[in-house]
């Protein structure tokens, strides 16, 4: 309420803009994953990785579709149901996501890296996701929404001594990179909240 038509317009163009690239470019070949981009100069197409934050964007993206009559209920509860399926079977640590994932194998890519603030962003999407499949009536895959949500513990993320957020952890190395994130206005800020 309170915006102009010519407002309106512009920003549904935008939002229809943003669901056709995620409606486009999630496929099976994939696994039904966001690509991280799609390069078009010079020609280079479609980036087959992805990360948590991608991953939240899409499940998002396909709900607020539905809300803005971008696309059926069928087919945003199809990508959702897709993609959260897809989630359940990759490889994980403590519950989280690796930073990286190649989207054709599924492989996490190396580093093998626990982001503290990806694993934020990922739990709010998972957050709105489900409150937003409960109002649709979608409880079995809400259910599932919270499942991954649960399963993600911060512990690990969180450095007691300090009381401040590690950037994330080298699953390699088997350590923390060693820097915190400080201040409450910084990229960590939803991991915070959450």
């Amino acid at each position: 309420e309170g915006l102009e038509v010519e407002d309106k317009l512009m920003l549904s163009r935008f939002a229809g803009g943003i669901w056709r690239y995620f409606d486009e470019l999630i496929t099976p070949e994939d696994h039904y994953l966001p690509p991280d981009n799609f390069q078009e100069q010079p020609a280079v197409g479609t980036a087959h990785r992805t990360s948590p934050t991608n991953i939240g964007l899409a499940l998002l993206a396909a709900l607020a579709s539905y809300d803005l009559n971008a696309c059926k209920k069928e087919r945003a509860v199809e990508i959702i149901t897709r993609i959260l399926t897809t989630v359940k079977n990759l490889p994980k640590w403590n519950g989280h996501l690796f930073n990286w994932y190649d989207t054709l194998t599924l492989r996490v890519l190396h580093p093998a890296y626990v982001s503290t603030v990806d694993s934020g962003n990922f739990a709010g999407c998972l957050i709105a996701l489900r409150e937003g499949l409960l109002e649709l009536g979608e409880t079995e895959l809400a259910d599932t929404a919270e499942e991954l949500l649960l399963g993600m513990s911060f512990l690990p993320l969180f450095d007691k001594k300090r009381q401040l957020f590690y950037i994330g952890l080298d699953i390699e190395k088997n350590a923390p990179t060693e820097g915190w994130y400080d201040l409450l206005a910084s990229e960590a800020r939803q991991t915070s909240y959450i």
